[in-house]
């Protein structure tokens, strides 16, 4: 086999999807609803995502691969076709709970860790209540997570007409039904409820793809007026990019470009073309991008999947089952990438580096099959970081935190955005620890952490390619939970300084082989792959010195050498 493996190619990224029928993940019986999430979440405090499957499905991490089905989270119903699930820690006791969005939603508290009660007589007005998905938030930052409901208006036909539902929990475990505001009064086709401090001024703002489904119309967006006004109140925001009408799926608020503010994906389904909005000197620019087509989109759920510094992003397609990643190269995406399947068309994608080998990994939700896990194998030598954030002023959880880091990435000075969200994608939830790839950046320069009670942290030189704890107002600490590291492979490489080419033998069989500098720059490599050995040639103009051989096997391990070239 003869493989040129260039610098385009070195762009994409891998993963294997996990078909292990000793993985109840995996291979348990689904139900039925074509829409559907899934939710990232650690349960037991372990530093291991457990995973949540909606509409019930509990699944505990066991930190080797492998995950064991728990009793399913009580009190939620079936019987929908849509469903979602929203996680943090309600009540600040260390134990994250959960609400339902289904045919009749739940507030759902943990007990024991994997055990839950249903508390729905704790909520005014709520009983029976059908929801399309919901989503948590410290809406008045006061400490205490509030809960929100989305209703989708005839879904399914005929069904009882409700506006959604806004909680604030005004102390501890009493809750205030929010009205006045036209999703708490009008009845319309709310999907996906998005909490993000878009405008960085501190407070969580409110985003409801509202999409007829196939037909265009009005989202409903709302700006905090917490910051301002020193009370929760929300203003609708009607000026563009929030003007125009859509079909409205998931709102994300990303920083693609890392220039220090959030700029807006918008997936719509078949009714408007999908929107990118540029935040470019205080005013949005529509922008242009591969996926910026016609639907019928779902998700956009973003991460740095290659760990180079800046966000990818997948987009789900209704009825699709594959797994869609468009590659971010400095600002730039690349065409679509098909990195997997599940046997289903998916819609829910939640991110989570569940094994701890410092890359995200992915689960996909949807009907009956469309559960899947796809390890991430991307064949990188980019270093990374990643933090687990515990409020104590704030609520537990830390849900509205906004967090910056600054590293010397190919010896620029960068910036880069994350803030902490119970809801991120299509009836989905990413894990609350915040990855952030960090390219050849050995450490962190800078690190700025601004929580919902109002107090902003600095901290600097922090080392790469660790898990870190923050705890409000005190210092960060590395976990002492170890890595879990692919099995690194030996191989034989001959000659060893080279000037043109070397020889690569190994026990195993080859998949791959990539060349990078010192720097982590890709070089372009032709290699003829043989079963377990391969030839390598290196460009002739390529400059004496220490490079790297990263040699990667059929199953899933790999290898890395020094290589001398003179």
């Amino acid at each position: 086999m003869l493989l040129l493996v260039s610098c385009q190619l070195s762009a994409q990224v891998t993963f294997t999807k996990i078909t292990d029928p000793a993985n109840p993940a995996v291979t348990f019986t689904n139900t039925a609803g074509n829409y559907k999430g899934a939710s990232w979440i650690d349960l037991n405090q372990d530093q291991y995502p457990d995973l949540f499957v909606s509409q019930k499905f509990l699944f505990k991490n066991l930190g080797n691969g492998n995950f064991e089905q728990m009793a399913d989270v009580a009190g939620v119903t079936l019987g929908q076709a849509a469903s979602g699930g929203s996680w943090g820690d309600i009540n600040n006791d260390g134990k994250p709970d959960c609400i339902s969005a289904s045919v009749v939603s739940g507030l759902h508290m943990n007990v024991d860790g994997f055990t839950f009660s249903l508390k729905n007589d704790r909520l005014p007005g709520f009983e029976n209540y059908r929801a399309w998905d919901c989503s948590l938030v410290d809406a008045d930052n006061n400490g205490l997570l509030d809960l929100f409901w989305a209703h989708a208006d005839n879904f399914p036909p005929g069904s009882v007409q409700q506006p959604c539902k806004l909680y604030l929990q005004v102390m501890p475990d009493s809750f205030q039904l929010v009205s006045g505001y036209e999703f708490s009064e009008q009845f319309k086709p709310y999907t996906i409820p998005v909490w993000s401090d878009y405008d960085l001024d501190g407070d969580q703002d409110l985003f409801i793809g509202s999409g007829p489904g196939g037909t265009s119309g009005p989202d409903y967006c709302y700006k905090n007026l917490k910051s301002e006004t020193g009370s929760f109140a929300m203003q609708r925001l009607t000026d563009f990019p929030f003007s125009p009408l859509q079909d409205g799926q998931v709102y994300n608020m990303v920083d693609y470009d890392n220039d220090g503010d959030l700029d807006i994906c918008l997936t719509n389904y078949a009714g408007a073309k999908t929107r990118f909005y540029k935040l470019d000197a205080g005013s949005y620019v529509e922008t242009a991008t591969p996926f910026t087509v016609q639907g019928p989109y779902l998700t956009n759920a973003w991460a740095d999947l290659d760990n180079d510094g800046d966000q990818d992003v997948i987009i789900s397609s209704d009825g699709n089952a594959n797994v869609r990643v468009y590659k971010n190269n400095g600002g730039v995406f690349s065409t679509v990438q098909n990195v997997g399947a599940a046997e289903n068309g998916i819609c829910g994608v939640a991110f989570a580096d569940y094994d701890n080998d410092g890359d995200l990994d992915i689960y996909t939700n949807g009907a009956t099959t469309a559960r899947a896990l796809f390890r991430n194998d991307s064949p990188t030598l980019n270093n990374w970081v990643q933090f687990s954030l515990v409020g104590v002023q704030s609520n537990r959880s830390a849900i509205g935190t906004t967090i910056r880091i600054k590293s010397i990435i190919n010896g620029v000075s960068t910036w880069q955005i994350r803030q902490i969200s119970a809801r991120n994608s299509f009836q989905s939830q990413h894990d609350l620890r915040q990855h952030f790839g960090l390219g050849n950046a050995v450490a962190i320069d800078s690190l700025i952490v601004a929580w919902p009670s109002g107090v902003k942290q600095h901290f600097a030189s922090l080392s790469a390619n660790h898990f870190y704890r923050l705890v409000e107002n005190q210092t960060p600490e590395v976990l002492s939970v170890a890595t879990h590291e692919p099995e690194i492979v030996q191989f034989f490489l001959s000659p060893n300084p080279a000037k043109f080419g070397a020889e690569i033998k190994a026990e195993k069989t080859i998949d791959w082989v990539m060349m990078y500098d010192t720097s982590g720059r890709i070089v372009n490599l032709l290699s003829n792959i043989q079963n377990n050995s391969s030839h390598v040639e290196w460009p002739r103009e390529a400059k004496p010195g220490i490079y790297y051989l990263k040699v990667g096997f059929e199953d899933g391990t790999f290898g890395i050498q020094k290589l001398a070239v003179y």
